[in-house]
């Protein structure tokens, strides 16, 4: 490539930069993308990797019990190799110590050592984030200082299923049954995803069997009168042709006990759960996926408010469901195509169980997401280069009744949001490995638009529509083979809900809300620094990294006049924060068979403020200092076991049954859990879990306390 064309490539992404609009740091992050251009322009045809390769004929022979044993050690650091691998924070698989961003990874081995029954629970006990739970399956969480989440298509934090967005906006609907692993990537991914991946993302792997047939019966009680049976079943039917299957039911038929020993009325639910996936490999390069799950939740129990007691009680059935195709192959050596075609849907149904009156069902809604992405990532000497496009629709809808079962005008109108994003990231490793850089960019036009509501009256259907620019960039540098500085910064965006933008109706009492479709979506800057020690002989690892986010253009309601109001982009939000991580395995340090690890994990936010019209305020629900801390035990043959402590310190939120709705502090807690693992024979395993073992009354939601000390036990034959 010429120097020309070069200088004109440089000077073309330095002009694209400085039409981008204003950020308090716009001008730094204009000068480091302009520089990740040049150093990869300028550095890419004087370094790269040369891979070493040899070929020749393998002599068989019988397998003396060293090399037996020499191979199955091999296989099994292969097999951690592989845990090491993420894709989340590049859309293509990479080592983890390789990325300049913060990623958790959440291994099987993590889940199965936890008391966790869905995602929400495994996320707060293992990975730092800020939690909103409630009894009666409901839940949400946030990564690095932003409000926690549980409803809505537009949230602060991306959730996806093998890299497409999961369709799913309560947490409590993923069971973890069908999972491999969790990554959690920590920072801003709009330049890879688009739209809501602002504080983060969290990706979901599911389980993908291989080689001879294994199949698993587990069944288990616990307290509440809990009981639980599963089958999973997969591996090859053939040489090319592999499947997973799994099958799960989840009770709790009591009502549960809080920390306080007082029982909490109206909490008792029955969850389903399958999965099946199938995989055809047509050759060595190319192969094809089908999977699908879908969960089911029935007479979930809903106890509102403790505030209330047992006098404005609900209960709802969830379903949820989604599905992709996906086909992946080589064109060349280099050139690795992936295509995703998938399809989600998520509904409830709620009903009104309050004191005097007789039940009904009051409201149901329905959320449909569908999409296509394609990507396509090229391999040069060890770098490389993705590029891509995704398109998602997404169509929501909503009911409310009275209670003679006649339909009456739903809250919202319905409505639908439809996205194109073109996106490219390069990752360049240089000076033989030591720095590596990631630079990234998406481009994405989105369409809102609400539609005609039956029995929603005073509304005029109405649509909006804007493009959004996102570049990203990150350096990762080996100071040594232990030490490693790492830095990541980026641009991201919320899209408005639809009814923000578009429309104009009457609400039920007598006020007009009208969209703007002004309304800009809610963007952020984030940029991130760390040091890393990685000491794999002694076991250790350790991560430190400082954050910081400015948000602009947050979105609020505001009143134009005494009957009507609108939304404006009038807020603001800075957070400032640090995290860390830290793992340390004195088995291995000391040479034992055996693995006796020490394990954190931090985030303490040095600063959490949004500004409202009415003033500033500490963001709700955010606590200031969150710590996951432990001790594992694993003999490696016969048992293992850990204890985990969650620490959540103070936060603020809004007192929302007391007149004038104060704002309140919450109080700190600390909840610890034990696991006990035995291998019983070959097949068989018996697992003993207790949670909250210190009969702690806590809450993540106040007026919503969850359970105090209790008990599982499972037991799993494989054959």
């Amino acid at each position: 490539m010429g120097w020309n064309v070069r200088r004109q490539i440089v000077r073309r992404a330095c002009y694209i930069l400085s039409k981008r609009r204003r950020f308090e740091m716009r001008n730094i992050f204009k000068m480091v993308i302009a520089l990740f251009v040049l150093v990869s322009f300028l550095a890419l045809p004087g370094f790269g990797f040369a891979g070493d390769y040899s070929s020749g004929e393998k002599v068989k022979e019988e397998k003396t019990e060293e090399e037996a044993k020499k191979e199955k050690e091999a296989e099994e650091k292969k097999a951690v190799k592989i845990e090491e691998m993420v894709v989340t924070a590049t859309r293509t698989a990479e080592e983890k110590k390789n990325l300049p961003q913060v990623v958790d990874v959440i291994s099987t081995k993590d889940i199965k050592e936890s008391v966790a029954v869905d995602l929400t629970d495994i996320l707060k006990k293992v990975s730092s984030v800020d939690v909103i739970q409630y009894p009666g399956a409901l839940s949400g969480i946030s990564i690095r200082g932003f409000r926690p989440e549980f409803s809505g298509t537009t949230k602060h934090s991306l959730l996806l299923i093998d890299g497409r967005p999961a369709g799913a906006t309560n947490l409590a609907t993923i069971p973890l049954d069908n999972i491999e692993r969790i990554e959690v990537l920590k920072g801003p991914a709009s330049a890879l995803y688009g739209s809501e991946a602002m504080g983060g993302v969290v990706n979901i792997i599911t389980k993908k069997s291989r080689g001879k047939v294994k199949t698993a019966l587990t069944l288990g009680a616990g307290s509440f009168s809990t009981w639980n049976g599963r089958l999973n079943s997969g591996g090859n039917l053939t040489k090319k042709l592999d499947f997973d299957i799994d099958a799960s039911t989840y009770n709790q038929n009591d009502d549960l006990r809080m920390g306080n020993g007082d029982k909490r009325d109206h909490t008792a639910f029955k969850k389903r759960y399958g999965a099946m996936r199938w995989g055809y490999a047509f050759n060595q390069d190319w192969r094809i996926e089908v999977k699908g799950d879908w969960f089911a939740g029935r007479d979930i129990e809903c106890p509102n408010d403790i505030f209330y007691g047992t006098t404005r009680q609900q209960s709802k059935d969830i379903d949820r469901y989604g599905g992709d195709a996906k086909i992946s192959g080589l064109l060349g050596d280099n050139n690795e195509i992936n295509l995703t075609v998938y399809r989600s849907s998520e509904s409830s149904e709620y009903r009104k169980e309050y004191t005097g009156i007789v039940p009904y069902k009051s409201y149901e809604s329905a959320i449909d997401w569908i999409g296509l992405q394609l990507q396509d990532t090229y391999h040069f000497w060890a770098h490389s280069l993705t590029v891509g496009v995704d398109y998602q629709r997404i169509e929501e809808e909503s009911k409310s009744y009275n209670s003679d079962g006649t339909r009456k005008a739903p809250y919202k109108p319905d409505n639908e949001h439809k996205t194109t994003g073109l996106f490219a990231e390069a990752i360049l490793k240089l000076l033989n490995g030591r720095l590596i850089t990631t630079m990234g960019a998406r481009y994405d036009a989105i369409k809102l638009e609400t539609k005609e509501t039956p029995y929603k009256t005073n509304f005029t259907p109405g649509s909006a529509d804007f493009t959004t620019f996102n570049p990203s960039g990150g350096l990762k540098f080996f100071l040594t083979p232990q030490w490693q500085i790492h830095a990541s910064i980026g641009r991201a965006f919320v899209t408005p809900k639809p009814e923000q933008t578009a429309g104009y109706w009457t609400n039920w009492w007598g006020g007009t809300t009208k969209g703007n479709p002004d309304l800009d979506p809610e963007k952020s800057i984030t940029w991130d620094a760390g040091i890393s020690f990685d000491k794999e002989e002694w076991g250790l690892f350790a991560d430190l990294t400082y954050f910081h986010t400015d948000v602009d253009d947050k979105i609020e309601k505001v009143k134009v006049n005494s009957t009507v109001s609108t939304y404006e982009n009038t807020q603001e939000a800075k957070i400032r924060g640090l995290e860390g991580e830290f793992s340390f395995d004195i088995g291995q340090l000391v040479g034992w068979s055996s693995s006796l690890r020490l394990f954190a994990t931090f985030t303490r936010l040095l600063k959490a403020k949004e500004t409202l019209s009415s003033g500033t305020r500490d963001i709700h629900n955010v606590a200031d200092f969150k710590i996951n801390y432990g001790l594992g035990y694993d003999d490696g043959h016969f048992f293992n076991a850990r204890v985990t402590a969650r620490y959540v310190g103070h936060m603020k939120d809004t007192d929302w049954v007391t007149a004038g709705y104060p704002e309140i502090e919450y109080p700190s807690h600390t909840v610890v859990d034990l696991v006990t693992n035995f291998k019983l024979a070959k097949n068989q395993s018996l697992s003993l879990k207790v949670d909250n073992v210190f009969d702690k009354y806590y809450y993540e939601k106040r007026g919503y306390p969850l359970p105090g000390r209790s008990f599982f036990g499972t037991y799993t034959i494989e054959f």
